[in-house]
């Protein structure tokens, strides 16, 4: 049979997603409900503000560590969408050095579980996909050998129909007041003064982005190599590559260091953000489970125990996320008891 172990694990490890290429399921076409990087970075802030939310709750189950590992795949997108994704990850990141603050208790210093952020990268994480990566904890950023990595730059690109217009007696309008209010513009005229603005711009942001990763990056296996002359230019890596340059820490694949994990004997979980949609009908939500065993008349301590069991971890349904989330076994851990890659069986 296959069983789900409970003793006390040192270290919880939390997998969790951060997909920008997939449209959510069932749609056929791109809209603003449904855009993949804007679904990702809200799935992101909320499963981040959730898992600092539960750090008392791993605690209590004995662990004395908490891992987080993003699986990255991304190339990246909007500057603003992909810097809020970038300090919400430096959010947790930096966790253990922040303030805590518990609304029973007067607000004090230190962390009550260390958090460690891991990045893996099986595909890509370019542009906003490396600047999401880049803020794993120093030592932590792992990318498969053939991954794609690294376009530290910033694009604008845009048509401008004013002299086809022209052309054919049309004159385009375009009122503005401030000489930097939309420099470029679908329809208005395009000077060499409007250009400058624009690429001044762009410039700036490009600035903050290897600012962003130098800084995060400080501390890591391999040192970064020169931001302005050899990894902030805009170029692709492949990971192997990018290695040498101090752009990633190790070199292997997600199931790699995620087996790793399980073999060490920490507790990995997988964090799904809880769809019926995607789940299916018959498949219930945390809530349910607990319900149901109530309603055979178990137990009170009895139900709480075997639903911390299915889900792996005592889930509050208060928070940002309340029912929406659930703290799953990945399947590569859920062990069978005679199973060699089971590490609390008996021999």
């Amino acid at each position: 049979p296959t069983v789900i172990p409970n003793p006390p694990y040192q270290r919880t490890v939390i997998v969790m997603d951060v997909k920008t290429t997939e449209l959510m399921q069932g749609s056929s076409s791109t809209t603003s409900s449904n855009d993949p990087t804007t679904v990702a970075v809200d799935y992101l802030r909320d499963a981040i503000s959730f898992l600092l939310q539960q750090r008392d709750t791993f605690s209590s189950m004995g662990s004395t560590e908490l891992e987080v590992v993003l699986l990255v795949e991304s190339p990246g997108g909007a500057v603003y969408e992909y810097g809020l994704a970038a300090y919400q990850v430096q959010r947790l990141r930096d966790a253990n050095d922040a303030p805590k603050y518990n609304t029973d208790e007067p607000m004090s210093t230190g962390a009550s579980l260390p958090i460690k952020v891991t990045v893996c990268v099986d595909k890509v994480a370019a542009s906003g996909g490396y600047m999401i990566a880049s803020q794993a904890n120093p030592g932590q950023l792992i990318a498969a050998p053939f991954a794609t990595v690294g376009s530290i730059g910033v694009l604008r690109e845009q048509l401008n129909f004013h002299d086809a217009l022209s052309k054919f007696g049309v004159k385009p309008l375009l009122l503005k007041s401030g000489f930097a209010k939309a420099p470029i513009s679908t329809y208005g005229k395009v000077t060499d003064e409007n250009i400058k603005v624009v690429q001044k711009d762009l410039d700036r942001v490009h600035e903050a982005f290897k600012n962003l990763v130098e800084t995060s990056r400080k501390g890591s296996t391999v040192a970064l190599a020169n931001i302005d002359r050899e990894v902030g230019t805009g170029q692709i890596f492949l990971a192997q590559d990018a290695y040498a340059l101090g752009m990633v820490d190790q070199l292997m694949t997600s199931d790699e260091y995620i087996g790793r994990r399980i073999m060490a004997g920490d507790r990995v979980l997988k964090l799904h953000k809880y769809d019926r949609s995607k789940f299916g009908l018959s498949f219930p939500s945390p809530l349910e489970l607990l319900l149901r065993q109530l309603d055979r008349g178990e137990p009170w301590k009895k139900s709480l125990a075997i639903f911390k069991n299915v889900c792996g971890s005592a889930l509050k349904l208060a928070g940002p996320l309340g029912i929406m989330t659930v703290l799953q076994h990945q399947t590569v851990a859920r062990y069978d008891e005679h199973s060699p890659f089971n590490p609390h069986r008996n021999s």
